[in-house]
């Protein structure tokens, strides 16, 4: 469904990323995890449009999609959910959801992809006509996702969904995107938080200093924790025994 072919970007003279290939098949859920400052980030924004820099080649359901630009890119079915969510902290939820449906002219049709949302996030429909910036850091990140998902999209992609969050509310967070897989809706996301996307991914790939140098099945990397300490970084160490 998603393709990389030998992607670098870079910011100025200044390069991000460096030959980055990897794929997210139909019905995958597939981390990409790193330390701070690997690429991660990047590696979203060339797929989103957002860097134009670059060189090699995006596809999405075999198109090519490198030189596309982010409304057209969501439009084919990408919905995005930045780092730091960026909700509209001034609205309500609702208006959130509304705002997230930006390219669907049909009302009605508003109407029910919200009620869907609903239905996957009950805590939106309670807090609905509550003012985003007063969800807790929980809350606005399900209203992240639930924008995200106003446009129907085949694939989401995810951009340190765990950030900020306490240990129970990131458990609960990834339970929610398990249910998301099983609705039919393929996921790729990045993580500094390498244990709890290997935890719950079918496969991962790892990215150090802008490129891939270990990828393989979650479940396979996630019992290999001297090679993780290893690329992940001696800060990471403490953290992963936690």
């Amino acid at each position: 469904m998603l393709k990389t072919v030998s992607l670098s970007a870079y910011y100025g003279k200044i390069r991000a990323l460096t030959n980055v290939s990897l794929h997210v098949k139909k019905g995958e859920f597939v981390s990409l995890i790193g330390s701070n400052g690997a690429g991660k980030t990047t590696l979203l924004n060339s797929i989103m449009g957002h860097i134009s820099n670059k060189t090699g080649k995006i596809y999405f359901d075999e198109k090519e999609i490198t030189n596309f630009n982010t409304e057209k890119i969501v439009s084919l079915g990408i919905g995005y959910v930045p780092e730091g969510r960026r909700i509209f902290t001034d609205m309500t939820v609702e208006e959130n959801l509304e705002m997230g449906a930006f390219l669907i002219k049909n009302k009605s049709k508003i109407k029910e992809n919200i009620k869907q949302i609903y239905e996957i996030f009950p805590v939106l429909k309670e807090r609905k006509k509550q003012i985003a910036g007063m969800l807790s850091g929980g809350e606005q990140q399900m209203l992240a996702i639930g924008r995200a998902l106003m446009l129907s999209p085949n694939i989401l992609l995810m951009d340190e969904p765990s950030m900020g969050l306490a240990p129970k509310i990131i458990t609960d967070l990834y339970n929610k995107l398990k249910v998301l897989k099983k609705s039919g809706i393929t996921i790729f996301l990045v993580e500094q938080n390498a244990k709890i996307a290997l935890k719950y991914s079918d496969r991962s790939y790892v990215l150090e200093n802008g490129s891939i140098i270990l990828q393989g099945k979650s479940s396979e990397l996630l019992n290999d924790n001297e090679l993780l300490r290893a690329y992940l970084g001696k800060e990471y160490k403490d953290k992963w025994e936690r």
